[in-house]
């Protein structure tokens, strides 16, 4: 049973259990009711003692925030539209949430079709479930493309000084985040386009990325799926 549907189930167990408490009608006293506990404290009596009392509801949700904080090991989960994660001091681990009927395989490796001036291929590696492929210039800045199977999507992210947007490339669900640090910034890109997950991170704006990878979904992706695979 995932997170979401156990959250949903006991919500909505704790909405039936006091659905009467809560649309009760507003209780009238009775004018003798009135005298009486007016008599009661204008009087020099003690208050009596009274034993507290638990409230139910406060239970209920004692025990949706236990089952969720064994669920998820009491750390904080990230939700995003298309992806969700678990966010630990330093990284993130990502997942994408939709899967079905996406590739077993990967039946296309793609590279880049649109590259900055300057920038070309240094290096790459294609697989069945995850291909990764490396541009550089003569600046020796780098330009990373990752291309994921979904069911094997789950890389760790630096998650320090960094905070994750939702955004789209070309009408795909998308998230992106920037981080700058002694005058450099570096940004990263995931975005999911149906069939995979897409990693795209270089040195520059989280909108420059963003825009490549967009250009490079608009034109079409190099299919190099003849490539040799190295696993």
């Amino acid at each position: 049973m995932s997170e979401q549907l156990l959250y949903d189930v006991l919500v909505e167990a704790y909405n039936k259990e006091f659905a009467d408490f809560n649309n009760a009608p507003k209780h009238r006293f009775s004018h003798s009711h009135k005298v009486k506990m007016r008599r009661l404290f204008d009087g020099d009596t003690a208050a009596p003692t009274t034993r507290s009392r638990i409230d139910p509801k406060y239970v209920w949700i004692a025990i949706i925030l236990a089952c969720l904080l064994v669920l998820t090991g009491g750390v904080i989960m990230f939700w995003a539209d298309g992806f969700k994660g678990i966010v630990h001091s330093d990284h993130i681990r990502l997942y994408v949430s939709d899967i079905e009927g996406s590739p077993e395989t990967i039946e296309k490796c793609c590279f880049l079709s649109v590259l900055p001036e300057g920038f070309t291929l240094e290096h790459y590696t294609t697989g069945y479930s995850m291909n990764f492929i490396v541009y550089r210039n003569n600046e020796g800045k780098d330009i990373i493309l990752i291309q994921y199977v979904k069911k094997e999507f789950d890389p760790y992210v630096n998650n320090v000084d960094v905070e994750f947007t939702e955004t789209t490339v070309n009408g795909y669900k998308a998230i992106y985040a920037e981080h700058s640090k002694d005058g450099f910034t570096d940004s990263i890109i995931f975005w999911d386009s149906e069939d995979y997950v897409f990693e795209l991170s270089g040195s520059g704006s989280k909108e420059y990325i963003r825009e490549l990878a967009e250009k490079n979904e608009m034109s079409g992706f190099i299919d190099s799926t003849n490539e040799q695979r190295d696993n």
